[in-house]
């Protein structure tokens, strides 16, 4: 998957969400975000959005994407790739590093600051990697 293919369907994602993908507690990211019935409730970060269901696994979460060879070998395979470039790795542990640093101390009733600051955070990673990004577009 080409980097900027894979920062469009970041944003796209990060900004339509309502707010952070959380553990049931609210206070931890997690690839997958379930409800206090222990059901999945459709929230992933940046990272969980790439992996399939089936190489999905809830040993994963409290880890990151470059601390772990499962989570990357989990989106290569969802990819149908063997491995993930080191390129295709770098861009998503920023944009991990994106939804997580976006979260951290929100609450409920200030969801609209983590709508700013994601897409703040989101301008530096495209920044960075020299992708193109629009705000307005990508949440079309």
């Amino acid at each position: 998957m080409k980097l900027q293919e894979i920062f469009d369907a970041a944003s796209v994602h990060l900004m339509g969400m309502d707010g952070p993908s959380l553990d049931m507690d609210g206070d931890a990211c997690v690839y997958r975000g379930y409800n206090d019935d222990c059901e999945f409730n459709g929230q992933m970060c940046a990272v969980g959005l790439f992996i399939k269901d089936e190489h999905y696994s809830a040993d994963f979460e409290g880890q990151g994407i470059t601390g772990s060879q499962s989570v990357a070998d989990a989106v290569a395979a969802s990819w149908e790739q063997e491995h993930l470039t080191e390129d295709q790795l770098r861009l998503l542990s920023d944009l991990q590093d994106a939804h997580d640093d976006s979260s951290r101390g929100i609450s409920e009733d200030d969801l609209s600051s983590w709508s700013r600051d994601v897409v703040a955070a989101l301008d530096d990673v495209a920044t960075k990697f020299h992708l193109r990004f629009d705000p307005k577009g990508a949440s079309a």
